[in-house]
């Protein structure tokens, strides 16, 4: 019998980016629909024990788990500033203390890389070239030299989307790295239906039609247009709620909720708004399945979660007309301005009053395709 294929999966749990977490977990459970001959062997390098129950909970037949955390001290990280600044790379990196290591992924220029057997970078987007305005310039400085280092080194690399991969070959246009596009599928478990959504809304005081904005506060999300929509419905006499779920926090802009906030207030709309917090996963896809429709109303995205949560759920979506969301999907979706509120406004009362879902999502076989992708890049 031929030996098992491995794969390592780097799992540094940070709820500051959710959405780094449901990439590894999507990739777990889409691998789980895998025959079982070609289940790779999987080996987690975590940072965090409580954080991996939630991977021990899906029940992967073939897995090991490595502790080691990339925490740097403060000397540390200053030397590394030090060498970005000068030499456009870190000084200091951390090996993970296992004899061998094969197929890391996704690795990043903090890990020592003289124990390891194949591995890949992996770029989502390129969001500070388009929005700087967005990011602490040592922020961007440190996202270029990291990308400017790969590419000297050749080092290969894995992106979200053909938008990312060509954004790429614009601004590095001599590279000759390996490159290979992997577009994760999100993979929902039923048993978020078990959970009586009569019981939910009335949990979060929600006691009508809803939209729900599933995005954590991160200002390039683009809360703002929702409320700039709102106002234009409310003033026509629409009745309806907006839901936001996600950690209310922007490390970049820690003032950004409590503007969104302030600025509902003043428009006098708190009582169709409803902020829930970072809640549990499926209560968030129960809510996400019973809204009117889900808004995605995002300035840039990798791939987004938002709408592959959407795919899989079956459900209908608004989004903004970005590069990246028509890449990501075709059906099921109404495209909005994302500077524009009357033409969201239009777009939500639209969604209202018409049901725009004609198209039942392949799910399963999304999903055994990113599972062989997976398997096939490794």
């Amino acid at each position: 019998m031929a030996e098992r294929k491995q794969i390592t999966l780097l799992y540094q749990y940070n709820d500051n980016w959710i959405g780094g977490t449901y990439y590894i977990l999507n990739i777990i459970r889409a691998l789980k629909v895998l025959d079982d001959v070609k289940k790779p062997q999987l080996n987690i390098i975590f940072n965090d024990e409580k954080s991996i129950d939630s991977i021990k909970n899906l029940n992967y037949p073939y897995i090991n788990f490595v502790f080691f955390n990339l925490k740097y001290t403060i000397l540390e990280r200053i030397l590394n500033r030090l060498g970005i600044e000068i030499l456009g790379r870190e000084i200091i990196k951390k090996k993970i203390k296992v004899d061998r290591i094969k197929n890391l992924y996704p690795i990043n220029m903090s890990i020592n890389t003289n124990n390891i057997d194949g591995f890949y970078f992996w770029i989502p987007d390129f969001q500070e070239w388009y929005l700087p305005n967005f990011f602490s310039n040592r922020e961007i400085k440190t996202r270029k030299a990291s990308q400017s280092y790969l590419v000297k080194k050749n080092y290969p690399v894995i992106f979200s989307s053909k938008n990312a991969l060509d954004d790429f070959n614009k601004f590095y246009p001599n590279n000759t790295n390996q490159k290979e596009i992997l577009r994760f599928v999100s993979v929902v478990e039923d048993s978020f239906s078990n959970i009586d959504i009569s019981v939910l809304k009335k949990k979060f005081d929600i006691d009508q039609n809803y939209f729900i904005v599933p995005n954590q506060f991160w200002k390039h999300k683009n809360h703002a247009i929702i409320i700039e929509a709102a106002k234009v419905l409310k003033e026509n006499k629409s009745e309806f709620l907006i839901v936001f779920t996600g950690k209310e926090f922007d490390h970049r802009n820690p003032d950004y909720t409590n503007d969104i906030k302030r600025r509902i207030a003043q428009y006098g709309l708190d009582d169709i708004f409803r902020f829930l917090g970072f809640i549990d996963r499926n209560e968030q896809l129960q809510l996400m399945k019973n809204s009117i429709a889900i808004v995605q109303p995002s300035l840039f995205e990798g791939w987004s979660t938002v709408v592959e949560d959407t795919k899989a759920l079956n459900h209908v979506i608004l989004l903004s007309d970005i590069p990246l969301h028509r890449e990501q999907i075709k059906d099921n979706c109404i495209f909005f301005d994302a500077t524009n509120e009357v033409d969201l406004a239009d777009k939500l009362l639209y969604a209202m009053n018409n049901n725009f879902a004609n198209t039942i999502f392949d799910v399963k076989n999304e999903q055994l395709h990113f599972a062989e992708k997976i398997i096939s890049i490794f």
